[in-house]
């Protein structure tokens, strides 16, 4: 009798143990790509990886973080070469999880944010709102130069503009700081009037999940936003 009681039983408890870490972070993960596909409107499902540190802390629902990556999504108006968010540390409620066939969580998930546009979105981009005509744009990691043309005693000649991306009233920005005519330097009293054509901004609009962007920076041949994403839905909440 007791070799059939402890047959039945440690397979049952084997499951038992064993359900959260089979089932528990692919059910996780599908629930936030599902959603986040939906709310992106996006074709590609993103790529959603969670962990729990030490794993055991998985069947108490406690997970140490996480990562949401797209490709080619576009967030406020930008086309996102790469976006990924860094989730900060969640909990949620495993055996009621288990029990529906969705997550129950805690809270929403949060996290750290970082998006990074490519030269030619950031070239593309200029072109529709800065006043001057844009032939090229060329982003480097100590800034940006904007090439452009400029008329003056009746010649029209090529321009570069020297200077940095910025952030101001949920807008990205371009400051100019110089500019060269044909490799020289062109004199302040010209200078000061094409720069203030060769300046552009536009409104990064509405994002997803109340995302507040809080800086900007460039790389070698890339633009990149980073933020703050305090809302990320992952299923139900418990009452109360």
């Amino acid at each position: 009798m007791r070799g059939v009681l402890a047959a039945v039983l440690v397979p049952t408890v084997v499951i038992l143990l064993l359900g959260p870490y089979t089932f528990l972070p692919s059910l996780l993960e599908y629930a936030v790509a599902r959603d986040a596909q939906n709310r992106l409107g996006v074709e590609k499902r993103p790529e959603v990886s969670l962990r729990s540190d030490p794993p055991l802390k998985m069947l108490r629902g406690e997970f140490s973080g996480g990562s949401i990556a797209l490709r080619n999504a576009e967030l406020g108006g930008v086309r996102a070469e790469k976006t990924r968010i860094d989730l900060d540390p969640f909990d949620i409620d495993v055996w009621a999880t288990m029990k529906n066939g969705r997550v129950i969580a805690e809270e929403p998930l949060s996290g750290g944010l970082r998006v990074e546009v490519s030269e030619e979105e950031v070239a593309r981009r200029a072109k529709i709102e800065a006043e001057s005509p844009i032939t090229g744009v060329d982003v480097k990691e100590d800034g940006v130069t904007v090439g452009s043309e400029a008329t003056a005693l009746g010649a029209r000649f090529p321009i570069s503009v020297r200077g940095d991306l910025g952030l101001r009233d949920e807008s990205l920005l371009f400051e100019p700081q110089s500019l060269e005519a044909a490799g020289v330097l062109v004199p302040d009293e010209l200078a000061g009037k094409l720069l203030k054509r060769a300046d552009f901004e536009y409104p990064l609009g509405r994002l997803p999940y109340r995302t507040r962007i809080t800086g900007v920076e460039t790389e070698d041949g890339r633009l990149v936003l980073n933020g703050r994403v305090p809302s990320v839905p992952l299923g139900a909440y418990p009452a109360g």
